[in-house]
């Protein structure tokens, strides 16, 4: 487990955790645009590049897949949160968001205790992820209240929510039949 903590991918997912902090004072403090961009777009960056790394570099591991997942959820949520306490995103966006996410991890939790599985994510995950992403970087950059803006995040949060359900759908199937070869 040590040699699993200094694993590219795993250090990579440590880095999006730590970039948390700055990352919500900036959007809080509604500081430096071009930071939170440059944050955003590192954070999205790595979150490619760990389970990419991970696979080519032969470095999957159960470390990497507890705090991939863990990043991605304590970011999204995080943001989320802050966004909607400054009145740019919409509540029902944000229990969509935060609903999926607990469910992914009562889910993991509950499959981790019963057979020792932690299920990677999946391509369809990380694409429901990249949409949320788009929509908060625009809803930060939606300072000014552009009617344009608003109208292309209203119709990006339709997109982002079929990609949720899609995503939760597939996570449920593989959770399912990861359940059903243990009891079987």
């Amino acid at each position: 487990m040590k040699k699993e903590f200094f694993y590219i991918s795993n250090l990579l997912s440590l880095l999006r955790i730590l970039l948390v902090v700055p990352l919500i004072f900036l959007i809080s403090a509604e500081a430096n645009k071009t930071a939170v961009i440059i944050i955003l777009v590192s954070m999205f960056i790595s979150d490619l590049l760990d389970g990419f790394l991970a696979r080519k570099l032969n470095q999957v591991s159960e470390l990497g897949k507890i705090i991939d997942p863990l990043a991605d959820k304590l970011a999204v949520v995080s943001v989320v949160i802050v966004l909607f306490f400054m009145g740019r995103i919409e509540t029902w966006f944000v229990i969509v968001v935060v609903a999926r996410d607990l469910l992914i991890l009562v889910f993991g939790l509950y499959l981790k205790s019963k057979n020792k599985i932690v299920l990677m994510s999946n391509y369809p995950g990380k694409i429901a992820v990249l949409s949320i992403g788009i929509i908060i970087l625009l809803c930060v950059l939606n300072d000014n209240n552009s009617e344009l803006l608003k109208i292309t995040i209203s119709y990006l949060y339709y997109i982002s929510v079929l990609l949720i359900i899609y995503s939760l759908i597939l996570y449920y199937k593989r959770f399912s039949k990861s359940l059903g070869e243990t009891n079987g």
